[in-house]
């Protein structure tokens, strides 16, 4: 909370300082700031949302909040690049001329708000949507850095286009930076196989469990936080009673879980293959 409030009161400050000075850089900038103010919260309200119980309408719990807080932020982010992109163009062809020692001032100042959020947020967050906040800190601690820099060219030249050109290579960072993070989050929220296990590993691991002849229709997904439901059909030897049944299928869903973190795990025993048909 603490970093969002810090973000939101000096993003507040550049925009009065952008539109003051004429800088098109310090409006993105600031652009970038509002945003992270937002991915904070965002972040904030996913972590709560996660601590949540599972219920009967939300029996897989709240565990994807993550992932949809990290898409928002990521969409927020883009949003607000295309809309700098465009005056950044526009002012190619329209220079104003601006102060370049209130560019570096205010960049000065972005440099060490950014970094002091960063060190407020720490590092190693294994939860996406504070991810997603700490990497728009970081991209905006870099453009901070930018602006510094155009600043001090301005200040020794009359080339008024680097102001939108250091502004449209903010954008370019920014949307590389993203890239990967909404990659994640959509691939969370549309139930993609995560790329620390896969169907053949699960499989692997379960025909060399005793008496496991076959494994087939397996599903993976995620469910936030990194972990991760499978549920599988498995064909094993003999006639099985109701209790060795369960037996067996807690066996077989303690090896999931021991050998590749599988938190949940629903495995539905046959004595031969089931028709595609009914499966």
């Amino acid at each position: 909370m603490g970093a969002a409030s810090i973000n939101t009161a000096f993003a507040i400050v550049q925009i009065f300082v952008g539109i003051s000075i004429g800088s098109i850089v310090v409006l993105a900038d600031a652009a970038h700031q509002v945003v992270d103010a937002l991915g904070l919260l965002t972040a904030m309200v996913a972590v709560l949302l996660m601590a949540r119980p599972s219920n009967a309408k939300m029996s897989y719990g709240w565990g994807k909040a993550d992932a949809l807080g990290g898409f928002v932020s990521a969409l927020l982010l883009l949003t607000s690049i295309a809309w700098i992109a465009y005056e950044s163009i526009q002012r190619l062809f329209n220079p104003v001329e601006v102060d370049g020692s209130g560019i570096v001032l205010i960049g000065l100042a972005g440099m060490f708000v950014n970094g002091l959020s960063v060190l407020i947020l720490g590092g190693g967050q294994a939860i996406l949507a504070i991810r997603a906040a700490r990497l728009h800190l970081l991209t905006d601690l870099a453009g901070s850095v930018l602006v510094v820099l155009t600043g001090l060219a301005l200040g020794g030249t009359a080339w008024t286009w680097l102001d939108p050109a250091a502004s449209l290579l903010l954008c370019v960072l920014v949307i590389r930076s993203t890239q990967h993070l909404l990659r994640s989050a959509v691939a969370e929220l549309l139930d993609r196989t995560p790329s620390t296990i896969s169907a053949e590993s699960i499989s692997q691991v379960l025909v060399h469990q005793p008496g496991v002849k076959e494994v087939h229709h397996i599903h993976v997904r995620p469910l936030g936080q990194q972990r991760t439901s499978v549920t599988a059909h498995v064909v094993v030897d003999g006639t099985q009673t109701l209790h060795d049944a369960q037996e067996r299928t807690d066996a077989l869903s303690a090896v999931l879980a021991e050998e590749l973190r599988v938190a949940h795990s629903t495995l539905q025993l046959e004595c031969h293959p089931c028709s595609a048909d009914v499966c």
